[in-house]
């Protein structure tokens, strides 16, 4: 049964719901701890990953996209993540039409692979993420963003796709990297909430020993 949320601070755990786990075109890559609040929409994770014909193994001979989401991610309500390609719409054509109605025509579609949101991400109200994006750990997607290209790690997007800054320095996004907290076990994580909660890598950076 889908998801039913009550009030604001009802969320949906990726990891522990059967119906993202069977979706044959969502994998949790890891995924703990992920979560979707859909307090306005009223729909659950899988509704707002648009897909065609991911039921089959195939469309045409050619292997369905498949969604992975990594550890710790946050998906607000709204979002949504397309997959299939291209669609069928070629700009660099006379005309962007795509003729489905004339068996004729020469198809315009190119698969655009699989889409890829890595750990400790989120993803704000109503964003749009394009077929084949690759979203780095750490990175944070505005409201109502359209991503149709790769968004680095740490970096904070807004509008159309366009990066408005990065969360942390390039030595501090090393840093983090070696730390990847996302990783590790729900008891140190339990351990270490005052420092992750906190402002204070120096001291994150020395309860991890790196």
């Amino acid at each position: 049964m889908p998801h039913q949320f009550t009030n604001f601070t009802d969320v949906q755990r990726l990891d522990m719901d059967p119906d993202v786990r069977e979706h044959a075109a969502i994998v949790l890559d890891q995924g703990r701890h992920s979560f979707y609040s859909g307090f306005h929409h009223r729909e659950p994770f899988q509704e707002r990953v648009r897909y065609a014909a991911a039921n089959l193994d195939s469309w045409q001979g050619i292997p369905v996209d498949r969604l992975t989401v990594g550890n710790f991610c946050q998906f607000a309500s709204g979002m949504s993540i397309l997959l299939g390609g291209n669609h069928g719409h070629d700009l660099s054509r006379l005309t962007p039409y795509s003729f489905n109605f004339f068996p004729q025509a020469e198809s315009a579609w190119k698969p655009a692979g699989d889409t890829v949101i890595s750990h400790a991400v989120w993803i704000g109200y109503e964003a749009l993420i394009l077929p084949g994006v690759r979203i780095g750990h750490g990175a944070v997607i505005g409201a109502r963003a359209v991503i149709s290209r790769d968004v680095p790690p740490y970096a904070v997007v807004v509008g159309a796709g366009k990066i408005c800054k990065y969360r942390f320095s390039p030595e501090d996004q090393e840093r983090m990297d070696q730390v990847a907290w996302w990783l590790w076990d729900d008891a140190t994580v339990a351990e270490a909430l005052p420092l992750l909660q906190g402002r204070d890598l120096e001291a994150l950076c020395r309860f991890a020993g790196v």
